[in-house]
Protein backbone atom coordinates (compact mmCIF):
# COMPACT_ATOMS: atom_id res chain seq x y z
CA UNK A 1 0.00 0.00 0.00
CA UNK A 2 1.97 3.50 -0.66
CA UNK A 3 0.68 6.73 1.17
CA UNK A 4 1.26 10.13 -0.74
CA UNK A 5 3.49 12.53 0.81
CA UNK A 6 0.62 15.11 1.54
CA UNK A 7 -0.67 11.76 4.01
CA UNK A 8 2.88 11.37 5.46
CA UNK A 9 3.43 14.66 6.49
CA UNK A 10 0.33 15.18 7.71
CA UNK A 11 0.62 12.38 9.93
CA UNK A 12 4.21 13.26 11.26
CA UNK A 13 2.48 17.21 12.16
CA UNK A 14 -0.01 15.55 14.27
CA UNK A 15 1.85 13.20 15.96
CA UNK A 16 4.48 15.94 17.04
CA UNK A 17 1.61 18.03 17.74
CA UNK A 18 0.17 15.49 20.28
CA UNK A 19 2.08 16.27 23.22
CA UNK A 20 1.75 20.02 23.03
CA UNK A 21 -1.98 19.68 22.14
CA UNK A 22 -2.53 17.75 25.40
CA UNK A 23 -0.59 20.16 27.45
CA UNK A 24 -2.72 23.49 26.23
CA UNK A 25 -6.06 21.63 26.76
CA UNK A 26 -5.47 20.68 30.50
CA UNK A 27 -3.76 23.77 32.48
CA UNK A 28 -5.19 22.10 35.38
CA UNK A 29 -2.30 21.01 36.53
CA UNK A 30 -2.34 17.87 33.98
CA UNK A 31 -4.87 16.75 35.94
CA UNK A 32 -6.78 16.09 32.86
CA UNK A 33 -9.44 17.99 33.21
CA UNK A 34 -9.81 20.74 30.42
CA UNK A 35 -10.22 23.92 31.49
CA UNK A 36 -11.07 27.33 30.25
CA UNK A 37 -9.65 30.46 30.76
CA UNK A 38 -12.51 32.83 30.79
CA UNK A 39 -16.27 32.46 30.55
CA UNK A 40 -17.39 31.78 34.35
CA UNK A 41 -20.98 32.89 35.07
CA UNK A 42 -21.90 32.92 31.62
CA UNK A 43 -25.20 30.67 30.52
CA UNK A 44 -23.09 29.06 27.51
CA UNK A 45 -19.64 29.38 28.12
CA UNK A 46 -17.21 28.53 25.43
CA UNK A 47 -15.62 25.74 27.26
CA UNK A 48 -16.45 21.80 27.14
CA UNK A 49 -19.43 20.08 29.14
CA UNK A 50 -17.68 17.83 31.85
CA UNK A 51 -21.01 16.55 33.10
CA UNK A 52 -21.43 12.60 33.73
CA UNK A 53 -25.14 13.81 34.20
CA UNK A 54 -27.50 14.51 31.30
CA UNK A 55 -29.58 16.81 33.49
CA UNK A 56 -26.12 19.06 33.68
CA UNK A 57 -23.71 20.91 32.52
CA UNK A 58 -20.09 21.25 34.60
CA UNK A 59 -17.77 23.72 33.30
CA UNK A 60 -14.31 24.26 34.59
CA UNK A 61 -12.18 27.01 34.59
CA UNK A 62 -8.75 28.24 35.95
CA UNK A 63 -7.31 31.51 36.87
CA UNK A 64 -4.65 31.90 39.06
CA UNK A 65 -3.71 28.73 40.39
CA UNK A 66 -7.71 28.84 41.26
CA UNK A 67 -10.16 26.09 40.03
CA UNK A 68 -13.95 27.32 39.30
CA UNK A 69 -16.54 24.40 38.31
CA UNK A 70 -19.60 26.17 37.24
CA UNK A 71 -22.76 24.16 36.98
CA UNK A 72 -25.74 25.00 34.97
CA UNK A 73 -29.22 23.15 34.75
CA UNK A 74 -30.12 22.59 30.91
CA UNK A 75 -31.79 25.71 30.48
CA UNK A 76 -28.38 27.72 30.86
CA UNK A 77 -29.23 28.72 34.55
CA UNK A 78 -26.08 29.03 36.82
CA UNK A 79 -27.21 26.91 39.87
CA UNK A 80 -23.64 26.79 41.26
CA UNK A 81 -20.16 27.55 40.97
CA UNK A 82 -17.31 25.15 43.56
CA UNK A 83 -13.96 26.92 43.60
CA UNK A 84 -10.62 25.13 45.15
CA UNK A 85 -7.49 25.96 45.38
CA UNK A 86 -5.03 23.04 46.78
CA UNK A 87 -7.50 20.67 49.10
CA UNK A 88 -9.73 23.78 50.09
CA UNK A 89 -13.41 23.99 48.85
CA UNK A 90 -15.78 26.69 48.93
CA UNK A 91 -19.18 28.21 47.17
CA UNK A 92 -19.31 31.80 45.05
CA UNK A 93 -22.30 33.20 45.32
CA UNK A 94 -24.05 32.38 41.85
CA UNK A 95 -27.53 31.73 39.92
CA UNK A 96 -30.33 33.04 40.95
CA UNK A 97 -30.99 31.30 44.03
CA UNK A 98 -28.28 29.93 46.82
CA UNK A 99 -27.52 26.50 46.24
CA UNK A 100 -27.33 24.77 49.68
CA UNK A 101 -23.58 22.78 48.97
CA UNK A 102 -21.80 20.75 51.49
CA UNK A 103 -18.05 20.87 51.57
CA UNK A 104 -15.71 18.77 53.46
CA UNK A 105 -14.62 21.37 55.88
CA UNK A 106 -18.52 22.42 56.41
CA UNK A 107 -20.59 19.10 55.70
CA UNK A 108 -24.62 19.55 55.89
CA UNK A 109 -26.84 16.76 56.34
CA UNK A 110 -28.14 14.73 53.12
CA UNK A 111 -31.57 14.55 52.81
CA UNK A 112 -32.86 11.18 53.66
CA UNK A 113 -33.39 8.42 51.58
CA UNK A 114 -32.26 10.89 48.63
CA UNK A 115 -31.18 9.69 45.08
CA UNK A 116 -27.66 10.37 44.41
CA UNK A 117 -26.47 11.89 40.89
CA UNK A 118 -22.73 11.79 40.22
CA UNK A 119 -22.72 14.86 38.12
CA UNK A 120 -18.90 15.52 38.18
CA UNK A 121 -15.97 12.97 38.70
CA UNK A 122 -12.75 14.88 38.59
CA UNK A 123 -9.11 13.50 39.62
CA UNK A 124 -9.62 14.78 43.56
CA UNK A 125 -13.23 15.28 44.21
CA UNK A 126 -16.90 14.39 42.89
CA UNK A 127 -19.66 16.66 42.99
CA UNK A 128 -23.00 15.30 43.59
CA UNK A 129 -26.46 16.02 44.50
CA UNK A 130 -28.62 14.39 46.57
CA UNK A 131 -32.58 14.87 45.91
CA UNK A 132 -34.07 17.48 43.84
CA UNK A 133 -35.60 20.86 43.64
CA UNK A 134 -35.86 22.77 46.54
CA UNK A 135 -34.54 20.18 48.58
CA UNK A 136 -31.59 18.92 46.39
CA UNK A 137 -28.04 19.83 48.63
CA UNK A 138 -24.75 19.28 46.44
CA UNK A 139 -22.12 17.69 48.07
CA UNK A 140 -18.42 18.14 47.32
CA UNK A 141 -17.31 14.83 48.06
CA UNK A 142 -13.47 14.03 48.08
CA UNK A 143 -11.97 10.84 46.11
CA UNK A 144 -10.59 8.20 48.47
CA UNK A 145 -6.59 8.84 49.35
CA UNK A 146 -6.95 12.59 49.06
CA UNK A 147 -6.80 14.81 51.86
Amino acid sequence: MRFSRFSKMTSVAVLLAAPALAFACCPGGGQGVPMAKAGLGESQPAALDLSSDPAWQVYAFERDGVSYYQVNDLTGQVNLIVASLDSAFWTLPAGKTAARVSLPSTPLALPNNARRSVVFRGPDFSLVVYGEGRNAVWSVERTAGTR
